[in-house]
């Protein structure tokens, strides 16, 4: 290998020098005082220009924001200068006819917390003491302190003494704020009428749902200056009044009390699944009193909701035999028949086509009176095939009949009528008689309170008026005739017709007012189960009070009684004698001094026993009822016991009337009612 010679230079190095290289010295340059002076008033005059030039640009911008202000700068100042508040408004009130308050809005103070400014040291003592005066366990009070957030709630709806010793603690995490609660003053009266709100006071049943929309108003924005710190300077005091209508109604709190009343009476004779009672002014067409049992307090809801159902409105049933006298007054409007007309009953037994309609009191030839008050199913039948189908129905339609009344209460049926195109011969006769027909309580009421007033039917009025905060009304309902249902004449006629139910021998002496003549009308239906009439009973009654001048028209309905009676004679007229003496005496009604003699009683008492013995004809295939007015109770058992009727009975002493009537034909467990007096 050759030697690298040491003194040739590599590929890609320098040659190292042998001396260090040794650079010239640079001398800075000194400038004078003056030129930096004049650099630097130059530099001065730039950054001077500069900034000149965005103060223009500034002020220009700030100009133009002011002279022409952006939706988005307006926006952002308001923000911070306003503070804008929703106010939401206080329910209205339901007042009846003399002002008396039913439902109303007050203000309920709840104990509040924010955690946030409760230190951990001091819960426990804080929490003892806020449960010393709310009563509420301290533990939960505790436990609702330590949460995160800055808002719970440690007491709810307590009252205003315990709030005043809440506020009395001073401490700065607690606080008493006071929201809008419904509050009923009655308790449970007209409970279903008026309906209830829920927790964000919205209307869910009766009156409170049907006039949400007027109850609960409207909210309003209220706008708050506000200073730097973010605080209201405005008085509060400035705050608009805010809350809904106030709607005023027919309603009269007394006779509704009076009917309520009434119908916990029947409550305790009969245990019935339900009681209806309506009453209304047959001038005005007036709903004074809707009662229904069982009944709740809206005040304090239970989880049951049956107590809730409005059965006057939202229970279409077949009447029976109360729709007699509508009958018997479509009848006389046609010109079919007179007050004096005959006519033939056939004995209890009448056949159409394929059916047998039969009569609980079997008579013969016998007055339309006297249908009426026998409540003959055949004679209502050929009255109303006499008729024909139009006349007839048209009749009942005016009568309201198949309609909506048009009161202010949600869930109101229509009822069945049947169209006298596609009506049979049978289910006429058996509408005639209120079957195969349904109708609600309050569509009946107002049906029979045409007859007391003159023929005409008014249209049903809950709601008279209804007004704003400054009694302005925006809603306003006068008395309102709806139509001429018929003549006068006919139903002057039908009302002293229906005066003999009440009388002796008729199906509801028990309806008797002392002073007052009382025309009326009883009805037992069928139930229909299952699509077919079962077991269960409907005992009714309808009548009009004074009957010579009429002035309330009461409908008492019991739904399958369970004990006693079943008859509408029985378990719904002393209901309906009740609810119209205390009425009539509320109203101010006088009494006819000649009637206040009258015992009222069922019918006049008898001698305690008579001489012959009691004897139950048999025929081979059922029993006839013998007279057991004047006979004592174990006399009326010994002879009906080998029967195997069921007897009911109510009073002491000896019977003074029964149901059915003598002659009328009994088998193994028909039911036979007698009264004892």
């Amino acid at each position: 290998m050759a030697r690298r010679n040491p003194t040739l230079p590599v590929r890609g190095r320098e040659p190292r020098p042998d001396k260090p290289i040794v650079l010239p010295r640079i001398e800075p340059t000194i400038e004078s005082v003056e030129q930096v002076r004049r650099r630097a008033r130059h530099r001065i005059r730039a950054v001077g220009a500069v900034l000149g030039a965005l103060l223009c640009v500034v002020g220009a911008r700030g100009v133009m924001l002011c002279v022409y202000p952006e939706s988005q700068t307006l926006t952002v100042a308001a923000g911070q200068r306003w503070d804008q508040v929703t106010i939401r408004p206080r329910r209205g009130e339901i007042v009846d006819r003399d002002g008396h308050r039913l439902a109303v809005s007050v203000a309920t103070p709840n104990v509040v917390v924010d955690p946030s400014l409760v230190q951990a040291s001091d819960v426990e003592a804080l929490a003892a003491r806020v449960a010393e005066v709310t009563g509420e366990p301290a533990e939960a009070i505790a436990d609702a302190m330590r949460k995160p957030g800055r808002y719970q709630r440690l007491a709810v709806r307590v009252r205003p003494s315990v709030a005043r010793a809440v506020e009395a603690i001073d401490h700065p995490a607690l606080w008493v704020e006071r929201e809008q609660r419904r509050y009923y003053p009655e308790g449970a009266v007209a409970s279903q009428v008026l309906g209830f709100v829920d927790a964000s006071s919205t209307g869910r049943q009766g009156l409170e749902a049907s006039l949400d929309s007027w109850l609960r108003g409207e909210s309003v924005i209220v706008q708050r200056r506000r200073d730097r710190h973010g605080l209201d300077v405005d008085d509060p005091t400035s705050t608009p009044v805010n809350r809904g209508m106030d709607v005023h109604l027919t309603l009269d709190r007394s006779i509704q009390r009076i009917a309520e009343r009434a119908l916990a009476g029947v409550v305790d004779r009969s245990a019935p699944v339900s009681a209806t009672a309506v009453v209304v002014d047959v001038r005005t067409g007036d709903l004074l009193a809707l009662a229904n049992v069982p009944t709740y307090d809206p005040n304090h809801l239970g989880d049951d909701p049956a107590p809730r159902r409005n059965h006057a409105v939202q229970d279409a049933i077949e009447p029976g035999s109360v729709v007699k006298p509508l009958t018997v007054a479509a009848a006389m409007e046609a010109g079919v028949v007179r007050s004096t007309s005959l006519v033939d009953c056939e004995g209890g037994g009448y056949v159409i086509g394929r059916a047998r309609i039969r009569d609980d009191h079997p008579h013969g030839v016998i007055s339309v009176r006297e249908i009426l008050k026998y409540s003959s199913n055949i004679g209502a039948a050929k009255l109303a095939l006499s008729t024909g189908a139009e006349p007839f129905l048209a009749t009942m339609q005016r009568f309201g009949i198949g309609q909506r009344s048009g009161v202010h209460l949600p869930g109101e049926r229509t009822g069945v009528l049947r169209g006298p195109t596609d009506i049979k011969p049978i289910e006429l006769a058996t509408t005639a008689f209120g079957q195969g027909v349904t109708m609600t309580p309050l569509q009946l009421t107002y049906a029979i309170a045409a007859l007391g007033n003159d023929g005409v039917r008014m249209k049903p009025r809950l709601v008279s008026r209804v007004e704003d905060v400054h009694g302005v009304p925006e809603f306003v309902q006068p008395p309102t005739p709806a139509e001429q249902v018929v003549s006068a004449e006919v139903a002057h006629a039908v009302v002293d017709m229906m005066q003999a139910v009440t009388e002796p021998g008729g199906t509801a002496p028990r309806a008797r007012i002392p002073g007052y003549r009382v025309a009326g009308k009883t009805g037992t239906a069928q139930k229909v189960e299952n699509g077919r009439y079962g077991s269960g009973r409907i005992g009714s009654f309808v009548g009009l009070v004074p009957a010579d001048a009429p002035r309330l028209a009461i409908v008492v309905s019991v739904d399958d009684p369970s004990k006693g009676s079943r008859y509408g004679g029985v378990v719904a007229a002393p209901a309906f004698a009740e609810i119209g003496a205390a009425s009539l005496r509320h109203l101010g009604v006088p009494p006819d001094p000649a009637l206040l003699d009258e015992v009222p009683a069922v019918a006049p008492r008898l001698a305690a026993a008579a001489p012959e013995p009691l004897v139950v004809p048999y025929d081979g295939d059922a029993w006839t009822l013998p007279d057991l007015r004047g006979r004592s109770l174990r006399e009326v058992v010994a002879s009906l016991g080998p029967t195997g009727v069921t007897l009911t009975h109510s009073g002491v002493g000896n019977v003074v009337s029964q149901i059915p009537s003598a002659g009328a034909v009994a088998r193994a467990g028909t039911e036979v009612t007698v009264v004892l007096q």
